[in-house]
C-alpha cells in the first residue's frame, strides 16, 4: 500500500490497551516508513545518495539570500507533518487541556479551562460485581454463536463500528486519522480510570467463569473496548448526521443508530468472552459516550468557524444496595441512552447514569483542523427528488 494511504492491519491496534507508541505505528503509512523518526532512506540507498552527493555539490556556496522564518504556531504547519507527528501533537493538545480530580472512590475528568465535568465515575460495591456473575455465566452459553466476532475484535473494532458507513482506508483517509487522534486519547484516558478502579475480573471472583480469550492485565471496571467503540461511535455519527438528516432517517435505520448499535454488540461481546461484567459495560459506554462528546465538541471552532459546543458531561454511580436494589442490572443500550439523554432526567434514587450541568466547551484549533478535513470527505449533494426516484 502507497506511503499516502492507512493499511487495514494497521486500523486494527485501534481496540487494543497499546502505547502511545503503538498509535503512532498505526499512524505510518506502509513500505518500511517510520512515521516518528522520519527514517525512510534504507541503509544501501543512505550510501549511494552520499557518493551521488560528492560527485555534484562542488565547492559550498551558500545562498546570497536568506528565507524567512515559517509562520509560529500555524495551523497550516500540520498538512505538512508526517502523520505519526501529526496525531501525537494533536494528542498532547487534547491532554493539555484536561485536569482530574480524585475522591474515596471515584475520579473526574474536567475541562481545564471552563472546569466543566466530562465524565466522572464511582467504583460500585464488590457485592454488586458478585451479583454481576450470575450475568457473565449465562452469557457465556453465547460463546459458539460470538467466538468469531469476538475474536475478531481482541485486535480492532474500527471495521465493526465503521461498517455501517463503508469506512475506507482512502477514501476517508482523514476522517481514519481523527479517529486515531480522539480514539487514541480516549485509550490512554480510560487507562487512567482503570488504574484508579482496579476492579477483579469475572475469573478472580468465580474460577468456573473461565474466560474464552486471555484475560488483560488490567482493571475490569470500567471496559476498554465498551469505552472505546462508544467514542468511536459518537464521533462517527457526529461526522455523518448531516447524511442521516438528508435521507430523513432517524431511529433504527439510520447511520448513527447502526453504529451505536454496534458499540453496544462489541461491548457484550467481551461479558460474553468472560473477561467483563455487564456494569464495565455500562460504565465504558458512559465514558467513551462523554469523550467522544468532548472531542467533537473541541472540533467544531476555531478553524471551522463554527458556534462553540455546549456539552453535559456525564457521571456513572453505582445506587446499588442489597435492601433498595437487591437486583444488579445487566447492561441494556436503550436504558443506557434514556439515562444519558439531559432532556430525560429520572429519579437520582434509580439512575446508574445522570448528566452534568452544561458548559461551553472551548475550541483545540488543531482537532478543528483535522476535523475540518475529516468532514470534507462526508460532503453531500442535497437530496434527489423522490418522485423523479420512484417514477
Amino acid at each position: 500500500m502507497g506511503t499516502d494511504s492507512y493499511s487495514m492491519a494497521s486500523m486494527a491496534s485501534m481496540a487494543s490497551m497499546a502505547s502511545m507508541a503503538s498509535m503512532a505505528s498505526m499512524a505510518s503509512s506502509g513500505g518500511g516508513q517510520k512515521s516518528i523518526s522520519g527514517e525512510a532512506i534504507s541503509a544501501a540507498s543512505s550510501g549511494a545518495l552520499i557518493g551521488s552527493r560528492d560527485g555534484i555539490v562542488g565547492p559550498y556556496a551558500p545562498p546570497a539570500v536568506a528565507l524567512a522564518h515559517l509562520p509560529f504556531n500555524s495551523l497550516d504547519h500540520y498538512a505538512f507533518m508526517e502523520k505519526g507527528v501529526r496525531i501525537s501533537a494533536i494528542q498532547s493538545a487534547i491532554f493539555s487541556e484536561l485536569s482530574f480530580a480524585y475522591g474515596a472512590e471515584s475520579l473526574s475528568v474536567s475541562d481545564r479551562e471552563t472546569g466543566g465535568m466530562i465524565a466522572s465515575m464511582t467504583r460500585p460495591k464488590i457485592e454488586e460485581f458478585q451479583l454481576q456473575l450470575d450475568y457473565v455465566n449465562a452469557y457465556a452459553d453465547l460463546r459458539i454463536d460470538r467466538a468469531p466476532e469476538i475474536l475478531a475484535q481482541v485486535g480492532e473494532i474500527m471495521s465493526f463500528i465503521g461498517q455501517a458507513i463503508s469506512l475506507h482506508p482512502q477514501r476517508h483517509r482523514w476522517t481514519i486519522e481523527y479517529l486515531f487522534v480522539a480514539v487514541g486519547a480516549v485509550i490512554e484516558l480510560e487507562k487512567r480510570f482503570k488504574a484508579a478502579m482496579n476492579v477483579r475480573r469475572p475469573f478472580e471472583l468465580a474460577p468456573q467463569i473461565q474466560p474464552m480469550i486471555t484475560t488483560p492485565a488490567h482493571s475490569a471496571f470500567p471496559s476498554g473496548h465498551s469505552t472505546e467503540a462508544f467514542a468511536m461511535a459518537e464521533v462517527l455519527a457526529s461526522m455523518v448526521d448531516h447524511i442521516d438528516a438528508v435521507q430523513n432517517l432517524s431511529g433504527p435505520g439510520s447511520r448513527r443508530w447502526l453504529m451505536v448499535s454496534q458499540a453496544a454488540r462489541v461491548a457484550v461481546n467481551r461479558t460474553v468472552a468472560g473477561v467483563h461484567y455487564p456494569v464495565d459495560t455500562l460504565a465504558g459506554a458512559t465514558l467513551g459516550t462523554a469523550l467522544g462528546q468532548y472531542m467533537v465538541a473541541r472540533s467544531q471552532s476555531g478553524a471551522a468557524q463554527a458556534p462553540l459546543m455546549q456539552m453535559h458531561g456525564l457521571s456513572f454511580d453505582s445506587p446499588w444496595d442489597a435492601a433498595s436494589r437487591p437486583q444488579s442490572p445487566d447492561f441494556n443500550l436503550a436504558v443506557f441512552q434514556s439515562e444519558a439523554d439531559p432532556a430525560n432526567q429520572e429519579s437520582a434514587n434509580s439512575r446508574y447514569v445522570e448528566t452534568g450541568a452544561a458548559f461551553t466547551v472551548p475550541s483545540c484549533a488543531p482537532l478543528a483542523w483535522l476535523w475540518s478535513k475529516a468532514a470534507e470527505e462526508w460532503v453531500v449533494a442535497a437530496a434527489c427528488d423522490t418522485a423523479t426516484v420512484t417514477s
